[in-house]
């Protein structure tokens, strides 16, 4: 399986494996600092419930709806500009945090590192999406599996170097985001290989006009309300079956081990299942999941369940970003991507508030899953119609 994945990168592009190995420093490095801001902001620096809330909801928005603007900026003007002063901004907002000491001081870093993480991906996507159909749906299985990678390990990281002193793991995150942009000056080919551009009022109204595509984003709002749940609903329901703080830290090993253990399938389904007919099917695994636990209780069988949605979660990603890419005309991906993080970012904040109120207000379990299941049910109908829609077309 190994060689079966060292094949498969080999497959790539050179420039292309050089920006994947980007996106695993740059999870990375995220993930060394994100899981403890808001450890931080509560015990350290004793802010309340609504600054905190703030910071989380500012980096949400930045981070998923600016990019309908930064992505036609994008089109417009070019990648490499973008992603170093994406990196930079980025980096510069997590040394803010890390010495900041009061409310101002991380409410004006979530700002830096949401616009940071905006523009980054509006160029890095803008890329990803201009690849030739052969390779595209394992481009965005490889990135997929290279943020994984990063979810793993960056944790770990975060932890021992949190060890002396709480606020190292965003300094250290801040000075690799930096670095990481200077050495993202020498992607100036990029340019000069994906020469396509488009106005940005061109860009919009291709996106608005294209009736197909706004289907399509339609199709994807249930998965980014139940994708939410992963650190909303999961980690809460976790901590309610054991009683134990620390089960919520299971979701993301099971998760993460799942995801890395499961990208040699996905790569090796997508030889033969089209992005349409893989979303169709994960939206069936992901029904399937939410109903398991009405068969059994317990940790076991919510573990399964978090397995299985896995599972689905490394199939349908990749195929969302495949079918974006393939329905954008050349010169406006990034705001085709862009469009789809806004959806993203509307879904999360939906899928944050109805989890939030199924574990903490419902709390019968029953219920709850079967409104996960109804939810993902939803997603199915919309996604089989879709793929029959695209091959009446095709």
């Amino acid at each position: 399986m190994p060689g079966y994945l060292t094949q498969q990168l080999h497959d790539v592009p050179r420039d292309m494996r050089g920006l994947l190995f980007l996106q695993f420093l740059m999870s990375l490095s995220s993930l060394m600092a994100l899981p403890l801001m808001a450890v931080h902001m509560s015990a350290h620096l004793d802010l309340n419930a609504f600054v905190i809330g703030s910071v989380f909801t500012i980096h949400l928005a930045f981070g998923r709806a600016l990019p309908i603007v930064t992505g036609p900026m994008v089109d417009r003007f070019g990648f490499r500009g973008a992603m170093v002063f994406g990196l930079l901004v980025r980096g510069c907002g997590f040394l803010l945090f890390g010495s900041a000491e009061a409310s101002e001081g991380v409410i004006g870093s979530a700002l830096l590192i949401g616009l940071g993480t905006a523009t980054y991906e509006s160029a890095l996507y803008g890329v990803f999406g201009r690849q030739p159909a052969a390779i595209l749906s394992r481009v965005f299985v490889i990135n997929n599996f290279a943020l994984n990678l990063g979810v793993v390990i960056g944790p770990f990281l975060g932890v021992l170097l949190a060890d002396g002193d709480v606020v190292v793991p965003f300094r250290a995150a801040g000075i690799l985001f930096v670095l990481l942009g200077f050495w993202s000056v020498r992607f100036s080919y990029l340019d000069r290989c994906y020469s396509s551009r488009s106005a940005v009022t061109k860009s919009w109204l291709s996106v608005i006009r294209n009736r197909r595509f706004l289907v399509f984003l339609a199709v994807t709002l249930p998965w980014w309300i139940v994708y939410a749940q992963l650190f909303v609903g999961f980690p809460v329901m976790a901590v309610q079956i054991t009683g134990q703080e620390s089960a919520a830290n299971l979701v993301f090993i099971t998760n993460g081990a799942t995801g890395l253990i499961f990208v040699a399938v996905s790569l090796f389904a997508f030889r033969w299942i089209s992005a349409p007919a893989m979303t169709t099917l994960s939206y069936m695994l992901l029904v399937s999941a939410y109903l398991m636990p009405l068969l059994g209780s317990g940790l076991v069988w919510f573990l399964a369940v978090v397995f299985v949605y896995t599972i689905a979660e490394t199939l349908i990603l990749p195929s969302l970003e495949t079918i974006t890419a393939a329905l954008a005309p050349d010169g406006s991906q990034s705001t085709y991507f862009g469009a789809l993080g806004l959806v993203w970012g509307v879904g999360s904040a939906v899928g944050s508030y109805v989890g939030s109120w199924l574990v903490l207000d419902v709390r019968t379990s029953s219920v709850i899953w079967v409104i996960y299941a109804a939810i993902a049910a939803t997603g199915l109908m919309g996604a089989f119609l879709f793929k029959r829609q695209v091959a009446v077309s095709t």
